[in-house]
């Protein structure tokens, strides 16, 4: 007779051996802490571009990437209060409101639809769009609106009781059907120019209507109708009735899963349901969803995402693509994880679990199972079992700990057996998931060797290899001896070599019967390690808890293939390491980093890790286990690897010049509606706010920018606005990169052509205003400057010609003073024929002087004939003793080249009054004249008068026309030394004139 004790742990196994447990998709619930307007969420739609539009209570708001925008009244809104949402075949929103009309909406206007329009009425329900219209259901009936021209048209209502309530519309073979809460089911003929409106199936209460090809779901007062459309147009108006609670709007995903919102109105029923085989069922803990007032459901087939809106607690958000599959496990802590048999065994605080595929438990191995084998042993076996050595004293086994006190390590498959490490013993568990054996042995980390010796790791004492486990027969290695392992966590056979990592001596090899400290033999000098595994290539890697992560080959020689910093890990300690394929999994308190080639991406909550405190992990296949505190994860690792969606576009939704925003005009979608933007110099500080499209997991997301290609990147943000103040004039190209941690991928984007003018005194027109003014002044004052210098010229040539009258005014007198001198000495000499003669010659001498006097300057010529005549008067009174002659070279052109007047006649004068005299021999006076350059004429006076020693003598009596000849060249030209005088060593004088001609 089996005993009580039996029966109810068989009847506990058989009850968790047909438990399944449950599974959770992950979620994340929106409510106004994070943008939402209000929290009563009164309905959802999805429109062509995949972004999510949500009506509430106060507003409407549109979610990007977890981000909100709401447009209220203050935008045109017809009114807050938003009871449904759709687009038409033009891309244009339609907002019904309860108590405002409809609203459309174009992307910069509005344009609002009441009763002063023709609305049948301001309580409106519902929108839905149909070819080229709208149709809309008020409270009292329905309204068609043509999206062309606005034309606005109301079918007469059928005959009714109370409120013609038009609360959900569908289409089926081309015609628009809808149903009024307390009428039933109605389409809408549009055969003719006037709509009418058509009876189908009249019936009480329907508030929804959910059309799955043929079938037709109208939800009731808690329950659902369901009927055959095809049936219904052949007259079979019959329907089958199930489910519960209040049904306001359905959805269907990609696996064919149909999902009702519902909230009981009367009863606290509602929340998320899935219908199948004419059931409900309540999915809402499945999908993390507490509500019990849903009122909308929409199915996101891009992203395979499920949105949820409720009526007091904003939207819920769920993946639905379950990469990451969480099982509760009844709250159980998870130690480990084995796969055997082809089952897998999980081993956690109350003993072993055997799992099917199904992740159905079924097999267990107790607590009590394990005490009692441990007990079994003790009385049979007191006599065999080692006293414990000072080696081991630390860990010695007590066999008096009770059942509610055992402790499981881990779980080591070896060939054909398992082998549980805990507080009490080692046992060994057989393919039919019986304990065959028991070791006597506390260690807390054991593992099999490359030739399947079990390897006993004793903390303060060694380590002990068994050659037989049921004689209990090993080698001892002493822990004084410098190979032998300490501290050890983990070991791993990869080939023909065991590795056992040590968390303060580095790395330890078994390897033909001995160990090897990497560490002591100075192959490595790592000493910290807590993780290893090995990936598809045979290479080992390695990790300590809170350091770098290492790839090495070790097959014939050590090589560090590659390290990854700790730097470059998301989070700071490494809980679990694992690697599959080309990819190397280390998980961190921050998420599992997937590395690959440099590029680390990472999965947490977003994705449905919500725990990430690991215990342990292992890879089955293509699925990652992880053990946590509470269940575990099984995380399908081909679909976690897969190309994953990145950010495909970038929105600007705000810019701020000056701190003040553009107007409203510039946006269209809620976006600026250009490429461009052009500023002055004085508005230059700009923010700027941006929207990532396109990607699933927005917390994923860092961006860096740079203002042109030319320029460094900034750091790293997970900021959505660009700060840009004081911007210099110029043009900038403004840049943003996108790095996506779920992706592991970086995109580039150019957001923005940013031209800031220059200041005016910078720009082109004003510069070439400056050149052409600056040019302008400079020509007035260089021709005011001429035409002073001018002026100034024209004063000076007349001082200089009053100058020079002057002068000829004194040479004059003097000239004529030595004449009437020579004519007194005639008379006094009673020589009246000289005299008559002297005079008349001094008369014309005298003529020509009148007549040259008014000149400047006369021709060479007309020089030369002056000097003949004054000669031949001065020679007269030297009874013509002096030998005259006058000398012109071929390149002088006497009857054009002009000198100034009466120039020579001062140094021919003198050499009449101070040359000679009555006792010169052979007088001779010379005059020349050629041309030393194209401009200057050189005239030469030479006499053979008086020697030097005579002339120096009279040097105090220098004649008073030649200083004022040497003035009139002084002010007549720009000549150093016009005048030269030279005196010959024996007789004479030379005198050279140099002229500008």
């Amino acid at each position: 007779m089996r005993s009580p004790s039996k029966i109810i742990l068989q009847l506990f196994f058989l009850f968790i051996t047909s438990f399944a447990f449950g599974q959770y998709f992950p979620s994340k619930n929106f409510t106004t802490s994070d943008g939402l307007p209000n929290n009563a969420v009164r309905s959802l739609f999805l429109d062509s571009k995949n972004i999510l539009w949500i009506g509430t209570e106060n507003g409407v708001s549109r979610m990007e990437n977890g981000m909100f925008t709401t447009i209220d009244e203050s935008n045109g809104l017809g009114h807050n209060s938003c009871w449904d949402i759709a687009e038409d075949a033009d891309g244009n929103m339609w907002f019904a409101s309860y108590g405002g009309g409809v609203s459309k909406f174009d992307g910069k206007n509005f344009t609002v639809f009441t009763t002063k329009n023709g609305l049948l009425a301001n309580k409106t329900r519902k929108v839905f769009s149909f070819k080229d219209k709208i149709y809309v259901g008020t409270e009292q009936g329905v309204s068609i609106i043509d999206i062309k021209t606005n034309k606005l048209i109301t079918p007469k209502v059928p005959e009714h009781k109370e409120d013609f309530i038009s609360l959900a519309f569908i289409t089926y073979k081309g015609v628009v059907y809808f149903t009024s809460t307390f009428e039933g089911l109605f389409k809408i003929d549009e055969s003719s120019s006037t709509p009418r409106i058509v009876p189908v199936v009249l019936h009480k209460n329907s508030y929804s209507l959910g059309l799955f090809g043929s079938t037709l779901y109208s939800g009731n007062e808690t329950y659902i109708n369901k009927y055959d459309f095809d049936k219904i147009l052949k007259g079979d108006k019959s329907s089958q009735n199930f489910g519960k609670s209040f049904v306001w709007q359905y959805a269907k995903d990609k696996r064919n899963t149909i999902f009702a919102a519902a909230w009981g109105v009367y009863t606290p029923d509602g929340g998320l349901y899935t219908i199948a085989e004419n059931k409900m069922t309540d999915v809402s803990n499945v999908y993390g969803i507490d509500s019990k007032i849903l009122l909308n459901v929409v199915y996101d087939k891009f992203n395979d995402i499920l949105y949820v809106g409720s009526n007091d607690n904003g939207i819920y958000q769920v993946r639905l693509d379950k990469i990451i599959d969480y099982n509760p496990f009844n709250a159980k802590a998870i130690i480990d994880f084995e796969n055997f048999n082809n089952h897998k065994l999980i081993l956690e605080t109350t003993g072993v679990k055997v799992l099917n595929s199904k992740q159905e438990i079924i097999n267990s191995i107790s607590l009590d199972e394990f005490k009692k084998t441990e007990m079994s042993f003790y009385k049979k076996a007191q006599n065999i079992i080692n006293k414990q050595s000072p080696e081991s004293r630390d860990f010695e086994l007590n066999f008096n700990i009770p059942t509610s006190q055992i402790e499981f390590y881990e779980i080591v498959k070896n060939q054909n057996s398992l082998w549980i490490n805990t507080n009490i013993g080692i046992f060994e568990i057989d393919k039919n998931y019986k304990i065959v054996n028991y070791l006597p042995k506390h260690s807390l980390k054991i593992g099999f060797g490359y030739d399947n010796k079990l390897i006993e790791t004793i903390t303060y004492a060694g380590v002990r290899v068994y050659d037989n486990l049921k004689t209990l027969k090993n080698t001892h290695y002493s822990k004084f001896k410098k190979n032998t392992p300490q501290y050890i966590v983990k070991i791993l056979t990869n080939n023909n070599k065991t590795y056992l990592l040590s968390v303060f001596n580095g790395l330890y090899v078994y390897e033909n019967g001995q160990f090897q400290s990497y560490l002591v033999d100075g192959i490595w000098k790592e000493k910290k390690f807590k993780h290893i595994t090995k990936n598809n290539k045979g290479q080992l890697i390695l990790a300590a808890e809170f350091g770098d992560v290492f790839i090495i080959d070790d097959s014939k020689s050590f090589k560090i293939l590659k390290t990854i910093s700790k730097k470059q890990i998301i989070g700071s300690t490494i809980l679990f390491l694992e690697s599959y394929k080309n990819y190397i999994l280390i998980g961190t308190e921050k998420g599992i980093n997937i590395y690959k080639d440099g590029v680390i991406r990472l999965i947490d909550k977003e994705q449905g890790l919500k725990d990430c405190r690991i215990t342990t992990s292992q890879i089955f296949e293509n699925a990652l286990w992880l053990g946590t505190q509470k269940g575990f994860y099984t995380i399908d690792l081909n679909r976690l690897i897969a190309t994953q969606l990145t950010v495909s576009e970038i929105g600007i939704s705000k810019i701020s010049i000056n701190n003040i925003p553009l107007k409203p005009f510039v946006y269209k979608w809620f976006r600026y509606n250009s490429k461009q933007l052009i500023s002055d110099y004085k508005h230059n500080s700009f923010s700027i706010d941006f929207v990532p499209k396109g990607h699933p997991f927005p917390n994923k997301l860092k961006f860096r920018y740079r203002l042109n290609s030319n320029n460094r990147w900034s750091p790293y943000s997970e900021k959505t606005n660009l700060f840009l103040p004081y911007l210099p004039y110029g043009n900038y190209n403004i840049e943003i990169e996108v790095f996506d941690m779920n992706a592991g991928k970086s995109k580039f984007f150019t957001i923005l052509q940013l031209h800031i003018e220059p200041p005016f005194w910078l720009s082109w027109w004003f510069v070439l205003l400056a050149i052409i003014t600056l040019s302008v002044m400079i020509v007035f004052i260089f021709i005011r400057i001429k035409r002073k210098s001018n002026e100034r010229t024209i004063i000076q040539r007349r001082i200089a010609e009053t100058k020079l009258e002057a002068l000829l005014s004194q040479m004059n007198p003097h000239f004529t003073f030595n004449a009437m001198n020579a004519i007194q000495d005639y008379i006094i000499s009673n020589d009246i024929d000289n005299s008559l003669l002297y005079i008349g010659e001094f008369s014309k001498l005298i003529r020509k002087t009148l007549e040259n006097s008014s000149k400047q300057k006369i021709t060479i010529d007309e020089e030369i004939e002056y000097l003949e005549a004054y000669i031949t008067i001065e020679n007269m009174r030297f009874d013509n003793r002096i030998d005259f002659e006058i000398q012109i070279a071929e390149e002088v052109d006497t009857f054009s080249a002009k000198i100034p007047t009466m120039l020579l006649q001062p140094f021919v004068e003198n050499v009449f009054v101070h040359a000679f005299n009555e006792s010169s021999i052979s007088p001779k006076l010379i005059i020349s004249f050629k041309m030393i350059s194209e401009t200057i004429l050189e005239c030469k006076i030479t006499d053979n008068g008086m020697s030097l020693k005579a002339t120096k003598k009279n040097k105090l009596h220098q004649s008073k026309g030649i200083q004022l000849t040497e003035e009139r060249l002084s002010l007549l030209q720009d000549l150093k030394n016009p005048i030269e005088i030279a005196f010959t060593e024996d007789n004479g004088t030379v005198v050279t004139i140099l002229l500008l001609v």
